[in-house]
């Protein structure tokens, strides 16, 4: 993907130099955001030209929504989060509770005339909120107003098609995040776009048709390696499950209809299933601090894991696992000893892809970047077939961590955990001695010559491009009841992880669907990277507990949900 970034750049040297130089560099170092913003239909991608023209407006309007989702957030914590939950979801769609507040409250007839234009699926949850909370609604409905007021005051300097740009944004409220959360990129796209409008849509939409390619290539890896390694796709379903049931879903309005479009402007598009839940969180009240990450939109339970159960409960691959689910799963170190055939399968797909800013090879990249005083070069690329290497690597991290929380004055570094306990972990502890005498025996390196630069090694955000939409499953996937926490969702990726309580592992065993989140991954990309000094949002520490006692996983089937019949929906048309 860089060479595809660098063919892209090279037209640039009809620039100024300096110009070219910089954009360049930030468009290495952002190659996700510009791979999120290039896999959006072309109707999109000239919204956020637009908008980027005007980044004194972008900064404007996220500072409002920080003061907005605040409020918002202040006047929902002194409710129960049961109750948090429902006035969120009525918030994903418009009007709907200032259909509900407007003239009073309503009952009966009145009440389901008022709100016959909305989605079916909700009206039982607005109709309850209304008889139990109506002064509730009503509050929300007033903060509602006032930054509809603000917002439109601040745009009004604008010219309408700048307008209608902004506005459009507001329903892609991941897109937003990354234009400031890259101002200086979001600045020299603006700049540039103004320069020369007809060069940067030429190549934005070449952009779009390789990157698509390369997508759609990368997936089909993925399928092939799975198919090949049934140990390795038994272990997906089992991880699938645990990680279901450490977080748990509500996907009570899950539903699947069957209207279908295809999208004339995007080539690279196919049939997709138009689903209810594309609604996402308004962007002026966030979305909802207990989720771990930003998360715009709920998804079914089996959107992270890229997969669901068919008939005779053979999973139907839809797309990459989840950059939070993956991620979630090189956190623990246990998983490597409960699942090390995907785990071998996970970077094993890394070293196929290496190019790739997709969940899995960000992910396993970064775990690498964290552990490579332990985990060598020779032992990665041994342990990609190699299921015995990772099971070693679990144990082995699982125990340190226990003995670190039992003796938290003599905490032991991985080097001198690994130094202590040499017979213990053999294949560690031969490949680490290796790469010493190998850097004892290296050449030391050549001195620079004062008048040459160092070559600087471009840096890539640890992020995950935008998911592709699937095609149209043959079946319906199953449902699950949902299972909510009682405490909120742990912050990924510490510097120093702590781990959680388990008891001994059971043996067990979300795809922009709607047109509008075609490339919602990318906002993970402020989530991740460590230079953003002032993030948003706190997001919840790790509970400080024991590691699980390891012992041998028997070979069990994973859950299968059961299968519930499909409720007919109205089919939505897109706009």
């Amino acid at each position: 993907m860089l060479a595809v970034l660098i063919w892209v750049v090279l037209p640039l040297l009809a620039f100024a130099q300096t110009e070219q130089e910089l954009l360049a560099q930030l468009l290495e170092e952002e190659q996700s955001s510009v791979e999120a913003l290039a896999l959006y239909p072309k109707s999109t991608r000239m919204a956020i030209l637009e908008a980027a023209k005007y980044p004194e407006a972008l900064i404007k309007m996220e500072s409002l929504q920080s003061r907005t989702s605040a409020a918002f957030k202040s006047l929902l914590e002194k409710y129960p989060k049961e109750l948090q939950e429902k006035v969120w979801d009525l918030t994903r769609y418009p009007g709907l509770i200032a259909t509900i507040v407007e003239g009073g409250p309503k009952s009966g007839i009145d009440f389901d005339v008022a709100l016959q234009n909305f989605p079916p699926e909700i009206l039982q949850r607005a109709r309850e909120l209304s008889y139990d909370h109506f002064p509730l609604l009503s509050e929300v409905h007033r903060l509602n107003r006032q930054w509809d007021g603000a917002y439109r005051e601040m745009v009004s300097i604008y010219l309408p098609v700048t307008r209608d740009a902004l506005q459009q944004l507001t329903d892609l409220p991941e897109v937003l995040s990354l234009l400031t959360d890259n101002i200086r990129l979001t600045v020299l796209v603006g700049d540039l776009y103004e320069k020369n409008p007809a060069w940067l849509l030429q190549q934005m939409d070449s952009l779009n048709i390789v990157v698509a390619e390369a997508r759609t290539k990368e997936l089909e890896a993925w399928k092939s390696s799975l198919a090949a390694n049934p140990q390795a796709e038994e272990e997906l379903q089992q991880s699938a499950q645990a990680y279901a049931d450490e977080y748990g879903y509500d996907d009570e309005y899950y539903n699947y209809d069957d209207d279908l479009y295809y999208d004339e402007e995007d080539r690279y598009s196919t049939l997709i299933e138009y689903h209810y839940y594309h609604y996402n969180y308004p962007y002026w009240f966030g979305y909802p601090y207990w989720y771990p990450y930003p998360r715009w939109r709920p998804y079914p339970y089996w959107y992270d894991w890229g997969f669901y159960r068919g008939p005779g409960n053979v999973i139907v691959i839809v797309d990459l696992p989840s950059y939070w689910f993956v991620n979630w799963y090189f956190y623990e170190p246990w998983h490597h000893y409960y699942y090390p055939h995907l785990s071998s399968c996970y970077t094993n797909h890394y070293y196929g892809h290496r190019g790739s800013s997709g969940s899995i090879t960000s992910n396993v990249r970064n775990w690498h970047n964290r552990n490579r005083d332990i985990v060598t070069d020779e032992w990665m690329n041994r342990a990609r077939t190699d299921a015995n290497a990772f099971r070693e690597y679990g144990k082995f991290e699982t125990e340190r961590q226990r003995y670190n929380q039992a003796n938290p004055s003599k905490a032991a570094t991985p080097q001198g955990y690994l130094e202590k306990n040499r017979k213990k972990y053999p294949d560690l502890s031969a490949t680490v001695e290796r790469k010493k005498e190998q850097e004892r025996n290296a050449p030391a390196p050549p001195i620079a010559k004062p008048t040459e630069q160092p070559r600087r090694e471009p840096t890539r955000p640890d992020v995950q491009p935008p998911r592709k939409e699937p095609t149209k499953p043959e079946v319906q996937p199953p449902r699950r009841e949902p299972t909510k926490p009682d405490v909120q969702p742990p912050r990924r990726e510490p510097t120093q992880p702590t781990v959680p309580k388990k008891e001994e592992p059971k043996q067990r065993p979300k795809i922009d669907l709607g047109k509008v989140d075609q490339a919602q991954k990318h906002h993970q990309d402020a989530w991740e990277k460590e230079k953003r000094q002032t993030p948003q949002r706190t997001q919840p520490e790790r509970p400080k507990v024991q590691p699980p006692k390891l012992s041998t996983p028997k070979q069990t089937q994973p859950k299968t949900a059961p299968r519930v019949e499909r409720q007919p929906t109205t089919p939505k048309k897109k706009n």
